[in-house]
């Protein structure tokens, strides 16, 4: 009989997070602009109250040099061997997801960096730090950026946003040259799942705390939110992102992730152009039950960014099977497994090199 009580007890209890969670979620719509202003004075309280721990904290944030190893990177200084990589991480993740690349590409001979900084905080304000500690370091030659998920926008943020001004900043050799951007399941038109990171931010700590890098403020000095509304596809951030056009004399790959069997007929390799949509190249042309599977296919991409979402005019996509982690990470169930969008940019970077 308790038993009963107990099961009916947790079954409401859940009914009603639940209900109390969409509620939320339907009401922040509509002031989406108040909370993310509201998100951002957090954060610059956060730093004013707590001025010791945001610097201990800026000591992990920048560019660091991947020795090959699982020792702690440095933080790069000087000069860095001409043709890097740079490998920026996504919202919530401290930079785990690109392991296997990185290891990778060090036994192919290339430099690798990666990007760490506060994933939480606006994304404007993550391109910012990009562009200042390019600007700060001595490179020998052009880079390529690896942004995945969110760090695909952090960097193309950054080549296109007219305050940053990239173009003027290289053009009087400030910044190096970029000879290509490769996004990995990057959500350029928004992901509706954003709504929840919170679930995400409980796993970057936790796995912040594996990596010896956790303290108590670490789910504050690393935002409180703002990225995660940016996010949103109907965010002022992704307006003012898409109205502005991606620089022709770099080089973009979009490498995009899909879980599903449909749509059937969907190619490895495309690129949108002119009046053609994406539901034009990849769907049936009958209006029949396996038209409705395919849509749904794109709908669902990799898990968390549809393929409607990462798909963006005028620049060539590659497809891969996974989802949004195992298209690049090894999954738990089979570490031999080499992910498919490792061995395209590999494909990209030797491309570069004949």
């Amino acid at each position: 009989m308790k038993s009963v009580t107990f099961k009916k007890k947790l079954t409401r209890l859940f009914f009603i997070l639940l209900g109390v969670t969409l509620v939320y979620q339907t009401g922040r719509t509509f002031f989406l602009k108040q909370e993310w202003q509201a998100r951002n004075r957090a954060y610059e309280m956060v730093k004013r109250l707590f001025p010791d721990a945001w610097d201990r904290a800026c000591d992990q944030y920048g560019l660091f040099c991947f020795n090959g190893s699982e020792k702690p990177m440095q933080k790069c200084t000087g000069v860095v061997e001409s043709g890097c990589i740079i490998l920026i991480h996504g919202l919530d993740d401290p930079g785990f997801t690109f392991e296997t690349l990185a290891l990778a590409l060090h036994r192919k001979g290339y430099p690798v960096l990666f990007f760490f900084y506060p994933d939480d905080q606006r994304i404007d304000a993550s391109s910012q730090l990009l562009f200042n500690n390019l600007s700060s370091l001595s490179l020998a030659g052009p880079v390529v950026l690896v942004g995945h998920s969110m760090g695909g926008l952090v960097a193309r943020h950054m080549l296109v946003d007219p305050v940053i001004d990239y173009a003027g900043a290289r053009a009087r050799t400030r910044v190096p040259e970029i000879r290509d951007l490769i996004m990995v399941g990057t959500p350029n038109h928004g992901a509706f799942l954003s709504r929840f990171r919170l679930f995400m931010e409980i796993r970057e700590q936790c796995l912040l705390a594996f990596d010896h890098r956790w303290h108590m403020l670490s789910g504050f000095i690393d935002g409180t939110g703002a990225a995660g509304i940016d996010l949103l596809p109907q965010s002022e951030f992704m307006r003012h992102l898409n109205s502005l056009p991606y620089p022709g004399d770099i080089p973009c790959h979009i490498i995009a992730g899909h879980i599903f069997a449909f749509p059937v007929n969907m190619p490895e390799q495309f690129q949108i152009t002119g009046n053609q949509t994406l539901e034009g190249v990849l769907l049936s042309k009958k209006n029949d039950f396996r038209s409705m599977l395919d849509k749904a296919g794109l709908l669902i991409g990799d898990g968390l960014v549809s393929i409607n979402s990462a798909v963006s005019f005028d620049v060539p996509v590659t497809l891969v099977k996974g989802n949004h982690k195992t298209m690049l990470a090894h999954c738990y169930f089979n570490g031999s497994r080499i992910p498919p969008a490792v061995s395209v940019i590999l494909d990209i970077l030797a491309h570069h090199e004949n």
